[in-house]
């Protein structure tokens, strides 16, 4: 069971779901943009929360600074969790600079503010799940627009189960406890649907 929990854990990595929650939007919702500009933004969400964090985790390793690819302790998060914080804001930025892409950005600001709360709890020595921060936030996200444009409940059923398993898993690798999990999961919920209000 323990490597299902790690297949779990390694699928539903946080740096791959904003990739897999854009992709779904940019095909399945009528927007009002050409093929080439969805896989340009595609390509764009990809880069900024896949590729630079990566490459970015990866020039870490090299200087030190981070041990391992799960950066598991609070100080090794602190560098990676701030330099996330920036490039969300940024993409937040210029997605709602260029296309007005509504959902897509408050995804964005929701993930940076999600990171900014992270970061701040650093000092009180509390180690937020950022898997479950990235699945609850997948789920507010998909909230947001779902009620914009009619999406399936199965849909946001599949994700429950989702973050469900997830958490089962987080907790069974010792990797969090439910202290921990319930922030993620309370901050990725809550966080996109405060933001719907307000952008």
């Amino acid at each position: 069971m323990i490597k299902l929990y790690k297949a779990i854990s390694v699928l539903l990595h946080p740096v791959f779901l904003p990739s897999i929650g854009a992709g779904i939007y940019l095909s399945v919702l009528p927007l009002p943009l050409s093929p080439a500009q969805k896989y340009l933004v595609f390509f764009i969400v990809l880069g900024s929360t896949l590729i630079v964090p990566l490459l970015t985790l990866f020039l870490l390793r090299v200087l030190g600074s981070v041990k391992t690819n799960q950066a598991e302790t609070i100080q090794e998060r602190k560098i990676p969790v701030v330099l996330m914080i920036v490039n969300y804001l940024f993409l937040g930025r210029v997605l709602q600079d260029l296309w007005q892409l509504r959902e897509l950005t408050i995804l964005a600001y929701a993930t940076a503010a999600g990171l900014v709360v992270t970061s701040l709890m650093f000092y009180t020595k509390t180690k937020i799940s950022l898997h479950m921060l990235g699945m609850a936030g997948m789920l507010g996200f998909t909230l947001v627009y779902g009620a914009n444009y009619g999406y399936a409940n199965k849909t946001i059923a599949l994700l429950v189960a989702l973050l469900g398993c997830l958490a089962t898993a987080r907790l069974q690798l010792k990797a969090h406890n439910v202290k921990e999990i319930v922030w993620g999961v309370s901050l990725g919920l809550i966080i996109p649907l405060v933001l719907a209000f307000v952008l």
